[in-house]
């Protein structure tokens, strides 16, 4: 089955990059995957922003698909960039969620030190036949190096945790002190 791109019937779907449900004829990104339990194959469903960020070839081949539905033309234009740098940066589309690191033990997965309990850490995830895995902690400042491109991440973050003002500006100063 191919990738595609369609409305939601119902409302009952959730996203698998931000776990926020997809409203009832929004359209979505639906990434095909084996099938974990049998024959055939199945479907990750994500909101077109989502998946544009975190499946980005997939969401370009379900573009080109003629049978999927094209979102509006200024939507489009965005969301084609948005793919475009995770295809260019393969590293971009890995950053889940920032949170506050529990304990001292965790290493950035760039510079290989310590993240200090209690400060900001992104969170990744990769991608293996299908399945979407953790994969570490990153400094917000390691961003740059690590990623290849900061942009757009200080949005997806925002849309993706629940971070208040002090915490979106800690953020926001980090990733433009990140350097390569």
């Amino acid at each position: 089955m191919p990738h595609k791109i369609e409305p939601a019937p119902s409302g009952r779907a959730k996203c698998r990059s931000c776990k926020k449900t997809i409203e009832k004829g929004s359209l979505r990104l639906g990434a095909s995957v084996p099938n974990a339990f049998g024959d055939g194959e199945s479907f990750h469903w994500f909101h077109l922003v989502c998946g544009a960020e975190r499946r980005s070839a997939e969401f370009l081949e379900a573009l080109a698909d003629p049978e999927s539905t094209q979102p509006e033309p200024a939507a489009l234009e965005e969301l084609k960039a948005l793919a475009a740098i995770g295809v260019e940066h393969p590293r971009w589309t890995r950053p889940a969620h920032v949170e506050r690191a529990t304990t001292g033990r965790a290493k950035c997965r760039h510079c290989r030190e310590a993240i200090a309990a209690g400060s900001l850490r992104i969170a990744l995830e990769f991608v293996e036949d299908g399945m979407i895995n953790p994969s570490g902690f990153l400094h917000p400042t390691c961003a740059l190096a690590y990623l290849g491109s900061t942009e757009h991440i200080l949005e997806r973050m925002i849309r993706s945790s629940e971070l208040n003002d002090e915490e979106v500006a800690e953020l926001q100063g980090a990733l433009s002190s990140s350097s390569v």
